[in-house]
């Protein structure tokens, strides 16, 4: 299989990175183009760097595009008659629709959108998925096994895709403002910042991978650490009367309302 990349910025790269660390596809066998960083890419990957978009579209038969949404019309419209018959067109963007693409593309190719977050630099993505028409069984193993070079994958329903960046997409900028809060009141109290930093991020992490790797409730979690009169129920009460939780309910309702425009 050969594998395309239009458009290599930060997320592009990471993703391009993992799949070959990961050894989903051999360096001979992408082909990429970025209009600002071809030979940096030649350079660090050993991949085919192209000249143009309509060159990596003739070969790829999975096609990535990660461009900004400003320019993805037009992009659809310059590749249309470049993609091969059958290939598979996944997109990184947000708010581009299975419909914007099916219009703008030749009718014989499958499309796929994604929604990753930027966790894919460590390959720990929590990446959103939702398949177009005419997939294969085998066509989908191919994207969940593309997908999970870099993270995990999640397929859901289309119209879900502003809730999942709400709290996937959009996430880690939420949880580095709650590190930095907590450093910072830990700094008041005459901890070292750099610290503060690295124990409040691993303690962050580890009660993550406690709700996932124990398939128990979060207040059933949270209810075990909160023992009469204790420590623990004295912040969560502090928490609640600044409005933490309503807080935290705002932003996924604005930042999900944002995403559907």
């Amino acid at each position: 299989m050969k594998v395309g990349f239009i458009g290599v910025g930060n997320m592009g790269e990471a993703i391009l990175g993992a799949a070959i660390k990961q050894e989903f596809v051999k360096e001979q066998e992408i082909f990429a183009f970025a209009r600002s960083k071809n030979s940096a890419l030649k350079d660090k990957f050993g991949i085919n760097v192209c000249d143009n978009e309509h060159e990596v579209a003739k070969n790829a038969d999975l096609l990535i595009i990660a461009i900004k949404p400003a320019g993805f019309e037009e992009l659809l419209k310059a590749i249309k008659d470049d993609t091969k018959d059958g290939a598979i067109i996944l997109s990184v963007a947000s708010g581009i629709s299975i419909n914007f693409m099916s219009e703008r593309l030749n009718k014989n190719v499958k499309i796929v959108r994604s929604m990753p977050n930027v966790a894919a630099a460590i390959s720990q993505s929590v990446t959103a998925i939702c398949f177009g028409e005419n997939f294969t069984h085998e066509d989908r193993k191919i994207v969940m096994k593309f997908i999970e070079s870099f993270g995990s994958a999640h397929e859901i329903e289309e119209k879900l895709f502003a809730a999942f960046v709400a709290i996937a997409g959009s996430l880690p900028a939420y949880v580095f403002v709650f590190i930095e809060a907590l450093a910072d009141g830990a700094v008041l109290e005459g901890m070292p910042r750099l610290k503060a930093y690295e124990i409040a991020s691993r303690a962050v992490a580890s009660s993550a991978n406690l709700i996932s790797q124990t398939g128990k409730h979060p207040a059933q979690l949270k209810d075990a650490v909160c023992s009469p009169m204790g420590t623990t129920i004295e912040a969560i009460a502090a928490l609640e009367k600044n409005g933490f939780r309503n807080a935290v309910i705002e932003a996924v309702k604005a930042c999900s309302k944002k995403a559907k425009l």
